[in-house]
């Protein structure tokens, strides 16, 4: 009998049934119109293969509930949560969380199980820039933890938390949450934990411009992530010693990590990581002024971004496109990109990322004579940069603007 079942789809049901039960199933998937459906080939394809994915996780799902335990089923459903946000299909995993709290909401001896799903559903929604939906299922979460006591879960929760602070461009309240989180994961000796909150403490200093910092913390969460074979988080803390040394213009280097993160993602089909890389590539490809190869990786994110409805990567994509536009001196189509990215990152309330957007728009009127709309821009990214106390943009900026004058 032809294997018809979805990898991943498959490496759940492995855990979950026995051989017999999982050679049924794969009778079951025979019935689709396969078709319609292509050969997984790659990361970034595609619709139908999300289609396939989404179809045998709702037909798995009613198998596993006429032969699984509650417990079990439980279990089964935060498996393929799990497995549906590592490879992107977000809107799958936020439907297996909702089932999940409608399972365990009275039930008391599922509180944690709960916890589980209200974070699932705060974190893809903090990636989907909905603050607020984000915050109160993460609160709640957060609540249900410490109630539990469980002190890991409750980091989790205030990890995410500070992230959304980040993205909103609020860094101190960020570092704040970071910290909290920090001591949380501590008090159990959870170095995992530790380490993924030292990534995010990475990240703060990064954009503080203490790149000494930045690297420590992120090398020391490496070390945790290595040992156990952790290819998520070692992706994500590839790209990001990438983007400091990318701000140090140590290009190679910077070159190097990103595609060590490039490579990691790919390992797992870890699709958020992977847009965001590609977005890291075609920034470090402008630099070096290789405009056709970062419009390439500009657009792998691109298609990245639209297939997971990430906002905020698709805003950024439209700055670089802007940057590489600039440098060609298409002005109108650099122009009608960076006021894109600006829009979406305002409508995200992405303080950070208005304010980087506004200095590559001082730099682009700048560079067409219109010089009072060039002061503007870079007064509102100075402003911003100010606030949050972010020297190396401070004094880049002051720099630019003497020349104006």
């Amino acid at each position: 009998m032809k294997d018809l079942i979805h990898r991943n789809i498959k490496e759940v049901a492995e855990n979950y049934f026995k051989k017999y039960d999982i050679q049924e199933f794969n009778s079951f998937c025979e019935q689709l119109d396969y078709k319609t459906f292509p050969k997984e080939e790659t990361p970034e394809t595609s619709n139908k293969n999300s289609l396939l994915f989404k179809t045998q996780v709702d037909l798995i799902i009613t198998f596993a509930s006429n032969r699984l335990t509650q417990e079990k089923l439980i279990s089964l459903l935060l498996h393929l949560s799990k497995t549906s946000i590592t490879i992107g299909e977000f809107s799958t995993a936020i439907e297996i969380a909702e089932k999940l709290t409608e399972i365990t909401e009275a039930e008391k001896e599922y509180e944690n199980i709960l916890a589980n799903a209200l974070l699932t559903i705060g974190e893809i929604k903090s990636r989907q820039a909905e603050w607020e939906i984000s915050f109160n299922h993460l609160r709640r979460a957060k609540e249900l933890f410490l109630k539990k006591k469980d002190l890991v879960g409750a980091a989790r929760c205030e990890n995410i938390i500070g992230t959304i602070y980040g993205d909103m461009g609020d860094l101190k309240q960020a570092t704040e949450s970071f910290e909290e989180a920090l001591n949380l994961a501590q008090d159990k000796e959870d170095f995992i934990m530790q380490g993924k909150v030292e990534i995010n403490l990475g990240i703060v200093n990064t954009i503080l411009g203490k790149y000494d910092d930045a690297l420590s913390f992120f090398r020391r969460s490496l070390l945790s992530f290595e040992k156990v074979g952790d290819n998520m988080r070692i992706a994500e803390i590839h790209q990001n010693i990438s983007m400091v040394y990318l701000k140090k213009e140590d290009y190679e280097l910077a070159s190097k990590e990103i595609d060590e993160a490039i490579s990691a993602s790919r390992k797992i089909n870890y699709l958020q990581e992977l847009g965001i890389s590609y977005i890291t590539k075609a920034l470090i490809c402008t630099k070096i002024f290789d405009f056709t190869l970062a419009n390439a990786f500009a657009d792998k994110a691109m298609e990245v971004a639209y297939k997971l409805s990430d906002k905020l990567t698709v805003a950024e994509v439209y700055r670089i496109k802007g940057m590489i536009q600039r440098n060609l001196k298409n002005y109108t189509l650099a122009e009608n990109f960076l006021l894109t990215s600006l829009r979406l990152n305002k409508e995200a309330a992405n303080q950070l990322n208005v304010a980087e957007t506004s200095n590559e728009l001082g730099l682009l009127y700048r560079d067409m004579g219109r010089i009072k709309e060039s002061e503007q821009r870079f007064k509102e990214a100075l402003d911003y940069y100010k606030q949050i106390e972010a020297e190396p943009e401070i004094a880049e900026i002051e720099a630019i603007m003497k020349l104006l004058k």
